[in-house]
């Protein structure tokens, strides 16, 4: 008998929260004993990551002029803009976050456990809240960096990261909300709330020994655009709109944002298209070449798309045409390390995204320094990730 109440009590312990909370967290003791086993490799990350952080720390030193405390100094000053951004900044993040592990409890293969609905929801709740906290404990180390490196009086610490903090929590608070309501309506409505077919059909955009790839990087992009999934940065770009200018200039901005906008949510998708691609072929003798053809093309044509709607928007603005063609070259640029990262790691999308933006802030800072030498830097970084990609295949 003690045995089977210890059993039943455990049971009811393990059921108050859903049991993905235990599967997340045996998947992260087990990473950390990989990072022990290959401490040298682990040794090795540690510091490049601080000698990132150093090269960050001496461009910002070297290029600031306490631009950015000037800059942070008058977004203290309209704490209601402020609250406002980063409300919708939490918004899109715990809403996207938290109806992604909604679909996945609900729709994954944990959708036919037996869990007590309270169980999900206690999960989805602590699952929101950790989100949340270590947002903001990103945003308070930021702005706390930016403080240790300014040379200069930061009395805007405090205001701004009270009026961001408030703002972060009540859109964080607010998306949740959303999620919440959205688990009330059918299961099939999580997934399906909008049309993906494609208004015109573009078959020449499918690998001829991989069809229907790239279409389904296409649905996947109209899929999210239509159901808002960058509504936050249009609300973003409503505030920070400036006001002043002519009528062709605002026309070219709007351009240039809907491009940027549009282009980062159609290779995004690509990207996560490209990785549930992975796992579906696991099992096929895919040659790598083949599969990195078939998964390129629609991140090609969305590049292309960007590049002359974003150079459209430049030139109403009287920009020069060589400005138009450095900003084609720079996304193409960028896009290109950022797929080649994702060729590598697309058994860890979460690491291809990290130092992704790790490797763009560096091509940022030699771009500053040394504008001529930033674009063979990234064709070779490329070059680099896409090699190591087809070695590991």
């Amino acid at each position: 008998m003690p045995t089977f109440a210890a059993i039943a009590t455990l049971a009811q312990m393990a059921a108050y929260f859903h049991p993905r909370l235990q599967e997340s967290r045996r998947v992260a003791g087990n990473r950390l004993r990989r990072l022990a086993r290959q401490w040298p490799q682990t040794v090795f990350h540690l510091v490049a990551g601080g000698a990132l952080l150093a090269l960050v720390g001496f461009g910002v030193l070297h290029i600031d002029g306490d631009r950015i405390g000037l800059v942070l100094r008058l977004l203290a000053e309209q704490p209601l803009m402020v609250g406002l951004a980063f409300a919708a900044f939490g918004f899109a993040m715990c809403r996207n976050a938290t109806l992604d592990l909604l679909q996945e409890l609900h729709l994954g293969w944990w959708g036919a456990a037996p869990v007590p609905p309270a169980a999900t929801r206690r999960s989805l709740h602590l699952h929101a809240l950790l989100q949340t906290a270590l947002g903001n404990l990103i945003v308070f180390l930021v702005l706390a960096g930016i403080v240790a490196l300014s040379r200069h009086d930061a009395s805007w610490f405090r205001p701004l990261l009270a009026a961001a903090s408030s703002g972060f929590w009540l859109g964080s608070g607010l998306g949740y909300v959303v999620v919440r309501r959205l688990g009330r309506q059918r299961r099939d409505k999580l997934v399906q709330q909008h049309v993906s077919t494609p208004l015109v059909k573009l078959a020449v955009l499918d690998h001829p020994q991989l069809p229907h790839l790239a279409d389904w990087q296409r649905r996947e992009t109209l899929r999210r655009w239509r159901s808002g999934g960058r509504n936050w940065q249009f609300l973003l770009l409503g505030l920070l709109f400036p006001t002043g200018l002519l009528p062709w200039q605002m026309i070219g901005l709007l351009l240039l944002c809907i491009a940027l906008i549009w282009y980062g949510l159609a290779l995004r998708s690509s990207e996560d298209v490209l990785v549930r691609a992975t796992q579906l072929f696991a099992a096929m003798p895919l040659p790598f070449p083949r599969f990195a053809a078939g998964t390129a093309r629609y991140p090609l044509f969305a590049w292309i798309c960007a590049s002359l709607l974003g150079a459209t928007g430049l030139l109403l603005q009287s920009a020069k045409p060589a400005i138009a063609l450095a900003f084609a070259a720079a996304i193409g640029l960028g896009s290109l390390l950022s797929l080649c990262l994702t060729w590598r790691y697309r058994h860890r999308p979460g690491v291809a995204r990290v130092r992704a933006s790790a490797e763009v802030l560096i091509l940022l800072l030699v771009a500053y320094q040394l504008p001529p030498l930033a674009p063979l830097l990234a064709l070779g970084l490329a070059a680099r990730h896409y090699l190591v990609a087809r070695s590991l295949a």
